[in-house]
């Protein structure tokens, strides 16, 4: 007996390129500056609570970013998959020559 299963919506346009992303990536990757330093100097071992706190800012920071608006949109229903399903055609180079398209 065959199965039907529904097809996921598209991922979103941005691919996760927003303020709230950019913010977190980069505050943890400043973040493992001052760990990597604290590992490798003997005497420096406060440097690894500081890089630890900058990480912990950098992912609060980057939560309260999301949840102020500036993260991935939250309201991903079937609607907005249809809108985004109909706005991709136009985008898409094998939507214009479908039949072309397959034999590739």
């Amino acid at each position: 007996m065959p199965k039907t299963y529904a097809v996921p919506p598209p991922p979103h346009h941005n691919e996760g390129k927003t303020v709230a992303g950019w913010t977190m990536n980069l505050g943890i990757v400043l973040g493992s500056i001052p760990i990597a330093a604290g590992m490798i100097l003997p005497d420096m071992s406060i440097l690894i609570w500081i890089g630890a706190g900058i990480v912990v800012l950098a992912i609060v920071a980057g939560a309260a970013l999301s949840l102020a608006g500036l993260g991935q949109p939250r309201g991903y229903g079937i609607e907005h998959a249809a809108e985004t399903a109909e706005d991709s055609a136009d985008h898409n180079a094998r939507s214009h020559r479908p039949a072309e398209a397959d034999a590739r």
